[in-house]
C-alpha cells in the first residue's frame, strides 16, 4: 500500500511539473516583452566590463545621476535596435544570436579586457586553430553554457503572440518612440557631460556589449565592400595645370607658410572685435588681414583639413572619396613647388601623403616639448627648408611650408600652451568640462589663443628676413571652430546641418607684407566679404602661378598685384 502511495505521489508530481513547464512553453508571449526582457538581460550580464571602467571614471558616490542615466541610454540604444532588427519571423534567431554574441565576448572582454572593434575580429579570423584552443577554458564553457545557450534554449521555446497587422504596426511604432525617448531622457539633464564622456571616453564605449562586435561585423563587411570599389590608381585633377611665367624679368620667387589652425573659432579672436585682446602682437604688426566671415568646410579635423586642400567645395565634398583623389598640393609638387608639410597634430589626414611630410609630435624632432611638444618647434630649422643660403648656381624655388598646429584642441586647454601663457584665470584644469564654470572653460581656450598668437607672430618675424630674395606670405586658417558650453554643447563635430556657428566659424588671417606680388586694396576689400575654405585651392594655385580651369573662375581671397 505504502508503495502505491508513494508510486502515486510521484506520478502527481511528475504530472504537476510537466504542467508547469507545458504552461511556461505553451503560453504565448508578445513579442515586444520578450525584446524587453532580452534587453535587460544582456545589460546586466554582457556589459560587466563596461560598467567596470565607467566605474573607474566617474565614482558611484559623485556621479549616482550620471550613472543611472547612462544605464538607461546603454538600455535604450540596445532596445531600439532590437526593435528595428526584430519582427516576428526573424525575431528568435536575432535574439538567440545576440545572446550567444554576448555571452562569448563577454567572457573575453571581462577576463582579458578584450575589445571587439574590426581589428580584433580581424585578428580572430586570422587565429589558427591551435590558437584558438589555447583560449579554450572551463570558465568559457560554463559561462557560454549558463549566459547564452541556456538562455538561447529558452528563447526558442516560447512561443511568440500573434496579433493583427494592424496591432503588430501599431505595437511596434509605439516601442520605437517609447525607447527613443528613453535615450532622449536620459542625454538632455546630463548633455555636458556625455560630450565629454563621448569624445574623450571612446574605449570606454568600445566595452558596451554585444553593440561594439555587432557594429564591428558590419563595419568589416563595409570596409571589405569600400576595398571592393576603390580605384587601382589615384583621381588625378588640374591635369591640364601649367605655370605662368613672371612678367618681370626681376620677379622673386614664392614663399608661403599656411599655418593650419586646430579648433579656434573667429568670435574669440580680438582682431575681430572680441572683448578680450586674444592676439596683441598680431594686432601690433603691420600688413595684418583678418576676415570677419569665413567659414570651415566640416566641424572637425579629419573631415575638414582633407576638405581645405581638396579641389571639390564644401558642397561636393565626399569625406570617403577624399582619399582616392589628387589635392592641391598633389598639383603644386608636380609643378615644381617645393611643398613640406611639418605636422604638431594628429596627421595630415592623408593631404600630405605625396609630398615632404615631418613629424614633430615628439621631442626626439621636436626641439619645444614640455608636458607636450609645442608648435613653436616647428620653425626649427626653417633655412634648411627654404634653402636660402643656396649656392648662386642653385635657383631659388618656389616654397609652400605647411604648418599643422596643436592649437586649441580641446578639451584640455589648459595643456595647450607653457604656464607664461596665463593670462585668463581661473582655468579649468581638467578635461571634464562639464564639472568646470563656464568662464573658467573659456579662461583656458582663450590663453591657448594668445599662445597661437605668439607663435604666428614667430612664424612672421622668421619670414620677414627672407622678404630680400623671396615674395612672402603667411596665411592662417582653423580647421574648424568649438563649442564652449552654449546651450550645454562642448567641443565639435555635430553635423554640420545642426552645428553651431561657433563650430563653423573660423578665424582666416593673412600677413602680407606691401613689396609682394598680392594686391593689398584686394586683401583689405575681401575682410568683410564672405569667405570659406573652398577659397584656399585656388588661392594658392594663383600665388604660385599655375592656372587650371578646374577652379577657373573660382573665387579666392587677394588678387594678384600685376
Amino acid at each position: 500500500m505504502s508503495k502505491l502511495l508513494v508510486l502515486d505521489t510521484n506520478i502527481v508530481k511528475s504530472d504537476s511539473v510537466n504542467s508547469v513547464r507545458s504552461k511556461f512553453y505553451n503560453r504565448e508571449v508578445n513579442l515586444t516583452y520578450l525584446i524587453i526582457v532580452v534587453t535587460l538581460y544582456l545589460v546586466a550580464t554582457a556589459n560587466i566590463g563596461f560598467f567596470k571602467q565607467v566605474l573607474t571614471i566617474y565614482p558611484v558616490a559623485d556621479n549616482i545621476g550620471f550613472l543611472i542615466s547612462l544605464t538607461g541610454l546603454l538600455f535604450g540604444l540596445m532596445w531600439l535596435v532590437f526593435q528595428l532588427l526584430c519582427y516576428r519571423p526573424t525575431a528568435k534567431i536575432v535574439l538567440i544570436t545576440m545572446v550567444i554574441i554576448a555571452a562569448i565576448c563577454g567572457y573575453f572582454t571581462d577576463a582579458y579586457g578584450t575589445i571587439f572593434d574590426s581589428n580584433m575580429l580581424t585578428n580572430s579570423l586570422q587565429t589558427d586553430q591551435a590558437e584558438a584552443m589555447g583560449l579554450m577554458a572551463p570558465s568559457l564553457i560554463i559561462r557560454v553554457l549558463l549566459l547564452g545557450v541556456l538562455p538561447a534554449f529558452i528563447i526558442r521555446k516560447i512561443r511568440l503572440k500573434r496579433p493583427s497587422w494592424r496591432r503588430a504596426i501599431l505595437q511596434k511604432t509605439a516601442t520605437l518612440i517609447l525607447s527613443i525617448a528613453l535615450i532622449a531622457v536620459c542625454l538632455l539633464p546630463f548633455g555636458n557631460q556625455y560630450a565629454s564622456f563621448f569624445r574623450q571616453h571612446k574605449l570606454v564605449r568600445s566595452y558596451t556589449n554585444p553593440i561594439t562586435p555587432i557594429y564591428s561585423v558590419i563595419k568589416l563587411g563595409t570596409d571589405y565592400v569600400d576595398e571592393l570599389s576603390r580605384p587601382n590608381t589615384m583621381i588625378l585633377h588640374a591635369t591640364d595645370a601649367k605655370r605662368i611665367a613672371p612678367v618681370s624679368s626681376t620677379a622673386k620667387p614664392k614663399l608661403m607658410v599656411f599655418v593650419v589652425g586646430e579648433t579656434v573659432r573667429a568670435d574669440h579672436i580680438g582682431l575681430n572685435g572680441y572683448k578680450r585682446d586674444t592676439m596683441p602682437l598680431l594686432a601690433s604688426q603691420p600688413d595684418i588681414y583678418s576676415f570677419k566671415n569665413a567659414t570651415s568646410c566640416g566641424t572637425s579635423t579629419a573631415y575638414s583639413v582633407p576638405c581645405m586642400f581638396s579641389y571639390a567645395n564644401r558642397k561636393d565634398y565626399d569625406i570617403d572619396t577624399a582619399e582616392y583623389n589628387e589635392n592641391v598640393l598633389d598639383t603644386l609638387n608636380k609643378q615644381g613647388v617645393n611643398v613640406i608639410w611639418r605636422d604638431n597634430n594628429s596627421s595630415s589626414k592623408g593631404v600630405a601623403d605625396r609630398v615632404t611630410f615631418e613629424d614633430y609630435k615628439t621631442p626626439g624632432v621636436n626641439p619645444n616639448c614640455d608636458s607636450e611638444c609645442r608648435d613653436i618647434g616647428m620653425l626649427d630649422g626653417f633655412d634648411t627648408l627654404v634653402k636660402s643660403d643656396a649656392s648662386p648656381s642653385t635657383s631659388k624655388k618656389d616654397t609652400l611650408i605647411v604648418l599643422h598646429q596643436m592649437g586649441n584642441h580641446g578639451p584640455a586647454y589648459y595643456k595647450r600652451y607653457p604656464k607664461e601663457f596665463e593670462e585668463y584665470k581661473p582655468v579649468c584644469m581638467t578635461n571634464e568640462l562639464s564639472k568646470c564654470d563656464a568662464q573658467s572653460v573659456i579662461n583656458g581656450y582663450d590663453n591657448a589663443i594668445r599662445y597661437t598668437d605668439y607663435f604666428l607672430n614667430a612664424v612672421i618675424d622668421t619670414l620677414k628676413p627672407y622678404q630680400q630674395d623671396y615674395d612672402v606670405v603667411m596665411v592662417y586658417i582653423s580647421d574648424h571652430g568649438e563649442s564652449l558650453g552654449e546651450n550645454n554643447i562642448y567641443l565639435h563635430g555635430l553635423p554640420y546641418s545642426i552645428a553651431p556657428n561657433a563650430q563653423k566659424q573660423v578665424p582666416v588671417i593673412i600677413w602680407s607684407p606691401k613689396d609682394n606680388s598680392i594686391n593689398s586694396n584686394s586683401l583689405s576689400d575681401m575682410t568683410n566679404q564672405p569667405v570659406s575654405h573652398d577659397f584656399i585651392t585656388p588661392t594658392l594655385l594663383k600665388f604660385f602661378g599655375i592656372t587650371t580651369q578646374e577652379v577657373a573662375a573660382a573665387p579666392t581671397f587677394f588678387e594678384s598685384a600685376n
